[in-house]
């Protein structure tokens, strides 16, 4: 049974309004001061619960509804492709991917604007509450970790945003943070590193409420990316070895792989973190609910099924079809791992796609030389799937169990699972000429059933098994960034597939997938080094700071 660790909508009301309360002089029952607040340690819980529920709804839920933060960082990436109903459908991701956007795209701007929804959530608790109890210590050390954590993506995001570490006035017209972009991850790492002596501890793999809160795992994590992304490998490798060591996380077994990705892997002994949007009864109904869900990412991320001559089983609604596999990327992974239950729940072939799959439409007994002839399997649209270079990625495409009422989901989004400290810990011992780091990397690999099992630790090894490991969850792109491995991106834009069945576009007399290459876009397109290392500043916020220097993506 999960915990729920958010309290009700009135409390976030509570303490936004101390943030403006010189401007409203007007006395509203029901609201508790910030003066009178923050004063027990039972207003110390509430507090906290209020940012884990802001935390939610900034990044997890309403800041943008298809959850903005996945969205940015994934598309940008060397081994995706957005996708959808034709050009131009969920357009808002598509910019990213193929990189023609502008400052006033929405999801940088979601992004942004959510990450420092939080540190303002956070800041608010560090300027009020004191430390002058146990448990008072905890939560400060909770939302101090939470801001670094921010702030950590702020950085590999948009390089040297804002340092913010007070909640300002509403004039304040802050500037990028002038320590240069490695010093501000130092900071990131201090901060979160001088919180876990007070955090809580998750008490074993088996603690769902350890999963959902901030532990001495999480800061420790935070700490170690953050140093491994400033290349203090030293550094890093003692962070992480501490989360490793704590023996408080495990990797799932291979048979359970797929459900990290669905709501039956939810709070699970890989997970640690993850913004826990479970339906709350005490919320109210669903159209309160979803305020604070990531409710629409089971669009977002799902297949268009309507292209399809039946709608596959293992999918639990029609979708968006925001994005897709690239070829490329899927033929390495399939030259590395084979038939591994890893890759095979990462993506299909089209001869998985048409024949290994069950559709809604066939009996299940039915052999492959019917199967071939069946108009109740395929893709019937004579436009295909746009985007699609012939391989079908569900690994985070949404099952039946994470659908509620059909059509929106409760699914946690994944902050940290284990799986990523064992593969940067295992690039800072590559790096540094360390071997403990190829117990975990083998690890990984044979967790997965990979065909490629790594006998030696090199940095070339790790960079490869983590782009397979940890496809499509948000690290790829930042991690091209840093070690300059952004060749794979410059042509993004260009020569866009779409994926076809000859037995429907043809008139061929067996199913035939194959795949044909539009370019619709007319302006330029693709990664631009020294331009796209990081993303724009939105327009809003420029034009009201003119302190801030925009970065060369958005001018």
């Amino acid at each position: 049974m999960k915990k729920i660790l958010y309290s009700i909508f009135g409390l976030c009301a509570a303490l936004f309004l101390g943030g403006c309360e010189d401007r409203l002089n007007i006395d509203q029952k029901g609201v508790i001061s910030a003066d009178d607040f923050y004063k027990t340690d039972a207003d110390a819980e509430n507090a906290v619960n209020n940012l884990y529920q802001c935390f939610c709804f900034h990044i997890a839920g309403n800041e943008g509804v298809y959850v903005a933060l996945p969205v940015l960082f994934n598309e940008a990436g060397d081994d995706m492709l957005a996708a959808g109903n034709m050009y131009g459908d969920n357009d808002f991701g598509a910019q990213i991917n193929e990189f023609r956007y502008d400052n006033q795209n929405e999801v940088i701007s979601n992004t942004y604007s959510g990450l420092y929804a939080v540190v303002y959530d956070a800041n608010t608790i560090l300027d009020r509450l004191p430390d002058d109890s146990p448990v008072k210590k905890r939560v400060r050390a909770e939302a101090q970790a939470m801001r670094a954590w921010a702030y950590l993506m702020l950085a590999i995001g948009w390089d040297c945003p804002p340092l913010v570490e007070t909640v300002l006035p509403g004039d304040a017209k802050p500037t990028n943070y002038e320590g240069g972009h490695k010093e501000l991850l130092r900071w990131v790492a201090e901060q979160a590193e001088a919180t876990v002596a007070d955090l809580d501890e998750r008490t074993s793999p088996t603690d769902k409420v350890g999963a959902s809160k901030i532990t001495k795992g999480f800061a420790l994590t935070v700490a170690g990316k953050a140093r491994l992304f400033m290349e203090d490998y030293e550094g890093a490798k003692n962070n992480l070895k501490q989360v490793i060591a704590s023996n408080k996380y495990e990797l799932v077994p291979t048979d359970r792989w797929a459900n990290l990705f669905h709501e039956s892997g939810d709070l699970c002994e890989e997970m640690i973190f993850q913004a826990n949007v479970i339906e709350n009864a005490n919320v109210g109904d669903w159209s309160n609910k979803i305020q604070r869900t990531s409710w629409m990412w089971i669009q977002f991320w799902n297949w268009r099924t309507d292209k399809l001559a039946s709608k596959p089983s293992f999918i639990g609604a029609d979708g968006w079809g925001g994005h897709a596999i690239r070829a490329d990327f899927a033929e390495r992974m399939l030259a590395n791992d084979g038939d591994s239950p890893r890759r095979k729940a990462t993506f299909m072939t089209p001869d998985e796609f048409l024949y290994e799959m069950d559709w809604n439409g066939i009996d299940s007994d039915m052999t492959r030389e019917q199967r071939e002839t069946s108009n109740q399997i395929g893709i019937k649209a004579s436009d295909g799937l746009y985007g699609f270079g012939g391989y079908f990625a569900h690994k985070i495409v949404p099952w039946p169990e994470d659908n509620e009422k059909g059509w929106y989901g409760f699914k946690n989004l994944t902050i940290f699972r284990y799986a990523e400290v064992l593969l940067m810990y295992a690039e800072a011992c590559a790096v540094t000429g360390d071997n403990d780091g190829l117990q975990y990397l083998n690890a990984i690999q044979n967790r997965a059933g990979s065909a490629h099992v790594s006998s030696a630790l090199t940095l070339d090894e790790v960079k490869n098994e983590k782009a397979y490991e940890m496809w499509i969850e948000g690290v790829r792109f930042p991690d091209m960034v840093r070690w300059g491995d952004t060749d794979g991106v410059v042509n993004n834009g260009k020569n866009i597939p779409s994926t076809k069945d000859a037995f429907f576009t043809k008139g061929e007399p067996k199913h035939r997938i194959y795949v044909e290459y539009s370019n619709p876009n007319n302006g330029p397109t693709g990664f631009v080094k020294g331009k796209h290392e990081y993303f724009a500043y939105p327009f809003v916020t420029i034009s009201r700071n003119p302190n801030l220097k925009q970065n060369p993506s958005g001018l």
